[in-house]
């Protein structure tokens, strides 16, 4: 930073000496004797001059530092510790090298459970660098294994994810949602507007589901999907792929899925609706975090800012059809909820639900 100090009355001041008399020209010259005024006004553009000069001078040395300084590029690697799945990672990854091409990304991809199991092993002299991927109990237990990094996107997240922790940082939200065939609903006559109208006699033997783990790490919203499925009498989980055509073949009239997967069947042109439970939505979030110790700390901190900016949020909520953790980050989609506009089952509601449905089960 270049600190320029001015006279506080604007302008340089010059003092004559006692008894110096101002410049004189010969007789007969164009030049007139000078007054006072007239040496100061030429002796305050030659300095004025001189001191262009020296900053230009100072200016010219100083900018190709300052330029190649803040262009330094990011270099060295980076170790990714996921349980993300593949399509996910590799957006991820390849967004970010775009950006950073000089970071080479490493990758151990398994289980949250496995992920979390290597993590523990290699507790104080970590091979990877961050964590990517699982649910907030996993990241709890494994908080001892993190360091504190506050990046500075949290002040744009959903307020009720913002300060959960100061070790682990959210960076995606799962929602369960229900896809209705539209056609067989009016023909049943029934109207799906949340989790107690799927309890309706005329949903009997129509009701599909899949296990939310599939998609989520959240074990809450695992817990009370699968709860509430068996107290409508579906016993077990179907894969995704079974629920999506069952659903939009009319084979069955509901379906409990994930989001995404509901709102992509619902883009490619089929006949369904996807409903938002009035009670509240099983919700949850999958999260990262630094590894104490890490050797390659900086670009860690680098991807986890860059995966929770708005460019890449925004990005994987258009292609991916994920929900973002940012508030400035929505779908924009036809019949599709913005974040704000959904209630999130809380924990009191997710445990008093489960007894309930356990209870009607057990009847």
């Amino acid at each position: 930073m270049i600190i320029l100090f001015t006279n506080p009355f604007g302008r340089d001041i010059l003092t004559l000496q006692p008894g110096k008399k101002p410049k004189t020209f010969p007789e007969g010259s164009k030049n007139k004797r000078q007054t006072p005024e007239e040496v100061w006004k030429e002796e305050t553009m030659k300095k004025n001059l001189a001191a262009l000069v020296a900053l230009s001078l100072l200016l010219t040395a100083l900018i190709p530092s300052l330029a190649l300084a803040a262009a330094a590029p990011a270099t060295g690697r980076l170790m990714l510790y996921t349980s993300l799945p593949a399509m996910q990672l590799n957006m991820m990854v390849d967004m970010f090298n775009d950006q950073y091409p000089g970071v080479t990304v490493d990758v151990f991809s398994a289980s949250s459970e496995d992920v979390m199991a290597r993590a523990r092993a290699e507790a104080g002299a970590p091979q990877g660098d961050l964590v990517l991927g699982g649910g907030l109990s996993a990241f709890q237990s494994a908080e001892d294994l993190l360091s504190a990094y506050a990046t500075p996107n949290a002040k744009t997240f959903h307020e009720q994810y913002r300060n959960e922790s100061a070790a682990f940082t959210p960076i995606q939200l799962h929602v369960s949602a229900l896809i209705v065939n539209n056609v067989l609903a009016r023909e049943l006559g029934v109207k799906v507007v949340g989790w107690e109208s799927l309890k309706d006699a005329r949903l009997t033997g129509r009701l599909v589901y899949m296990d939310p783990s599939a998609t989520s790490p959240d074990a809450q919203q695992a817990a009370f999907v699968n709860s509430f499925a068996k107290s409508v009498n579906v016993p077990s989980p179907s894969a995704p792929s079974f629920v999506l055509n069952a659903v939009t073949a009319g084979q069955y009239a509901v379906g409990i899925i994930s989001e995404e997967k509901a709102i992509e069947r619902k883009q490619s042109g089929a006949d369904l609706g996807v409903v938002y439970a009035k009670e509240g939505i099983a919700m949850g979030a999958s999260y990262a975090g630094i590894l104490s110790g890490a050797r390659n700390e900086a670009n860690a901190k680098l991807f986890l800012d860059f995966i929770t900016s708005r460019e890449y949020q925004q990005a994987a909520a258009d292609q991916l059809h994920q929900r973002s953790i940012r508030r400035d980050v929505d779908f924009g989609l036809k019949g599709i909820a913005s974040t704000k506009e959904l209630t999130a089952l809380n924990y009191e509601s997710l445990a008093l639900l489960e007894v309930a449905n356990a209870a009607a089960w057990n009847r």
